[in-house]
Formats: C-alpha cells, sequence, structure tokens
C-alpha cells in the first residue's frame, strides 16, 4: 500500500474529454504544461485512517464516485472500502461502505475496490475480502442513488472474482467483461463475463499456465472494430490480444519493459 500522510491523500484530475476522470499527483508534483487538465484537487485532507490505496473513480446520477481502501496499512484486518462523492461543489467527507467483519466476528482486510456504472441499472462496487491475495474472496455492493447509500454486500459465485483491480467493459451484445487473476497456482490471467446486474457469470481461461511468466491485475483497452488487447502486469510478456471481444486471448510479445511487484 501506498503510504499516505492524512493531510495528502488522493487527487482527481478532470480533463477536458468529456467524461475523462482519473488519479492525479499531488497539484505541487504535477507537471507545469498538460493539455487537458481542468482540475487538480485532493478527495480529501483529514481522514480516521493513515494509508489508502487502490483508487477508482467512475460517474453515476450527474456526481462523481470515488472509491478505495484504507486502513492503517495494506493486509492489516482494520483495512475497509471508503468512498467519497463530489456534487459538482465539493467532496463529500469519506464513508466507509464494507469491513471484513465475518459471522462469528473476525474480521479480515479488505481490496481493490471496482466502481462500475453500467449503461442501465444501479451503480456497482466490487472488492475483495481475505487475508491475502491467494485467498480473498469477491463481494458486490450495489447504489441506486449515486453512491449516497449502499446495499448489502452479495458475494460473487464460488470460483469467480470479477475485476481483479481494473474497470470492466460492456461488450455490444450487453455482457460485462471483467479482466481477472488469481494468485492461488502462480500468477494467472483469465476473463469473466458477466450479465449487466452481475447475477450470471462465465469464466474464460485462465490464458496461460503461470510457469512461462506470471501476470496478475489485467486491463482492457478497446480499440476500432472490436478488438480487445488487454495489458496485464508482467515482466516478460506483452499484451494480450483477441478478433472476438473475449472470447479467446492469444499472446503476443511485447517488447516494452513492464514492472511488476514480485509474489
Amino acid at each position: 500500500m501506498r503510504t499516505a500522510s492524512r493531510t495528502l491523500a488522493l487527487a482527481v484530475v478532470l480533463s477536458a474529454l468529456p467524461g475523462v476522470v482519473g488519479l492525479a499527483q499531488a497539484p505541487e508534483n504535477r507537471p507545469r504544461e498538460q493539455p487537458g487538465l481542468l482540475k487538480v484537487e485532493f478527495i480529501y485532507e483529514k481522514a480516521p485512517f493513515p494509508q489508502c490505496h487502490a483508487s477508482t473513480v467512475a460517474e453515476s446520477r450527474g456526481a462523481l464516485v470515488a472509491a478505495w481502501f484504507g486502513g492503517t496499512r495494506e493486509r492489516d484486518a482494520d483495512v475497509g472500502i471508503w468512498v467519497a462523492r463530489h456534487d459538482g461543489k465539493a467532496w463529500s467527507a469519506p464513508v466507509e461502505v464494507a469491513n471484513g467483519v465475518q459471522d462469528g466476528g473476525k474480521r479480515e482486510p479488505c481490496w481493490n475496490p471496482i466502481l462500475f456504472q453500467p449503461k442501465r441499472g444501479p451503480l456497482q462496487l466490487f472488492y475483495k475480502v481475505g487475508p491475502n491475495p491467494r485467498t480473498w474472496w469477491s463481494l458486490l455492493l450495489t447504489s441506486d442513488d449515486g453512491g449516497k447509500t449502499w446495499s448489502k454486500p452479495r458475494r460473487l459465485p464460488d470460483g469467480f472474482v470479477g475485476s481483479t483491480k481494473n474497470n470492466p467493459i460492456p461488450l455490444p451484445d450487453g455482457s460485462i467483461l471483467h479482466p481477472s487473476s488469481t494468485e492461488d497456482n502462480g500468477w494467472r490471467l483469465h476473463f469473466e463475463r458477466s450479465d449487466s446486474g452481475a447475477t450470471k457469470w462465465e469464466k474464460i481461461g485462465p490464458i496461460h499456465d503461470g510457469k512461462d511468466f506470471g501476470a496478475i491485475q489485467p486491463t482492457i483497452l478497446t480499440h476500432p472494430g472490436g478488438k480487445l488487447p488487454g495489458r496485464r502486469s508482467s515482466p516478460r510478456r506483452g499484451p494480450p490480444t483477441t478478433a472476438k471481444p473475449g472470447a479467446s486471448w492469444p499472446r503476443r510479445r511485447c517488447r516494452t519493459p513492464t514492472p511488476a511487484s514480485p509474489p
């Protein structure tokens, strides 16, 4: 987890391109000239947790909604999922919307929230709970009011992760494609397809055995013509590509160095 002081935590960049939102450096550290940059601001300056990581942002019902996991440090049991909203005027104070408290009272850490707004239906917030990425499980919260209030968590079917860290994308047939990976048997990539309500799930892959190379946390970029080249964290290979969206993922080598954290 990246260490962040209580006064400098998260920042959001609003681009000149409509609907484009991303995370940015602190205002004093950003480049002096960055075309398309409209505004840089911190989501919060004070929070009840010393560290945060894995931020995500989505637009829903006219508001920006941001989420991240925060706590003492990554893997600690007090790490929960926090949310803030921007209503067009200011960011709301961070609110913890999920924690890892189990039925017996034991608390597990939360990980990697992913916000996703389907074309129709409520805002979705996927996240993981568990002692580590090898044994975690995935849950889903939904919001009908743009992140003001949230449903009770619903656990995804056994064996399904949803998106590991990066955003899913809608496909032309109305289904949702989730870039995913596992770490329980080496670093392996796979993809998952769900309906827009995240009630029906299908797994694609793994697309490699994790022995020739290890890779986790893929992301998907849509190219013209329906091709979906994915990028992933791996030190030795480049992006998988497919001609038919989501159906198969043959590999091709990439000369661009890609940093990866050790397992």
